[in-house]
């Protein structure tokens, strides 16, 4: 079996709890579901408890998206996948249990593996971070930035707190621009976001790979960009 089957396997053999981040999040609803492992389907397909909101049950449409984020072992890991059905599952004769059915997702990904060193900010003075989706800059209309803080880095990656889910999809490519008070410049870099994971005390920590900050004349379209001051209609 390959590891993100046998990652799977020890999540449903151990009934791990997961977290589960439907996307997209409509306005109002919540963006954090618990849930927990419950069994797998020959078919490949895995059960887990109807997910639980902070008013109760919640109904995942099939054909839904989700992102999912659980522990086995002391090691985190994250996989996406899409909402099949919902059933009733019975773990023994005399129980039954509200289940929503998911595809196997193809691949897991471990979040504590490190090549690199890692430094953490300083949580009080740590710079701020304008995030704006690669695609969506241009010269004449560039978006309002997504605004987070920076968490953590390396020589090639970067850690971002958020309080909303970014919505993008692994891999995207995002333009970064770090802004703190006593930094003489406010650097911009580009990276390929990694995964957005719900943290237990709140928000999202957002991991960022291929981290490359911009020099002097290699974006002048997208230096250009962030240049251009929006004047009100």
């Amino acid at each position: 079996m390959s590891f993100s089957q046998v990652t799977l396997v020890e999540a449903v053999a151990r009934l791990v709890k997961v977290q589960l981040v439907p996307g997209p999040v409509a306005p109002g609803k919540e963006s954090r579901l618990a849930s927990r492992f419950l069994g797998r389907r020959k078919s490949g397909e895995l059960l887990l408890a109807a997910p639980q909101g902070k008013r109760g049950k919640v109904f995942l449409s099939p054909g839904s998206r989700i992102g999912m984020v659980f522990a086995v072992a002391g090691q985190t890991y994250q996989a996406q996948s899409v909402v099949v059905d919902h059933c009733l599952f019975q773990p023994n004769p005399a129980r039954r249990v509200d289940a929503v059915v998911i595809k196997r997702p193809e691949k897991v990904t471990c979040l504590n593996q490190r090549s690199q060193p890692r430094w953490e900010a300083d949580v009080e003075h740590a710079p701020f971070a304008s995030l704006w989706p690669a695609g969506s800059i241009s010269e004449d209309a560039t978006p309002a930035p997504r605004v987070g803080r920076l968490a953590n880095w390396s020589s090639e990656g970067m850690g971002l707190l958020f309080d909303q889910p970014l919505h993008l999809e692994d891999g995207a490519e995002v333009i970064i621009r770090l802004e703190g008070r006593t930094m003489p410049e406010h650097p911009v870099y580009r990276a390929a976001l990694r995964h957005c994971t719900p943290r237990s005390e709140g928000g999202f920590l957002a991991g960022f790979a291929e981290v490359t900050e911009l020099g002097p004349g290699q974006a002048v379209p997208i230096m250009e960009s962030l240049a251009t001051t929006t004047e009100p209609d």
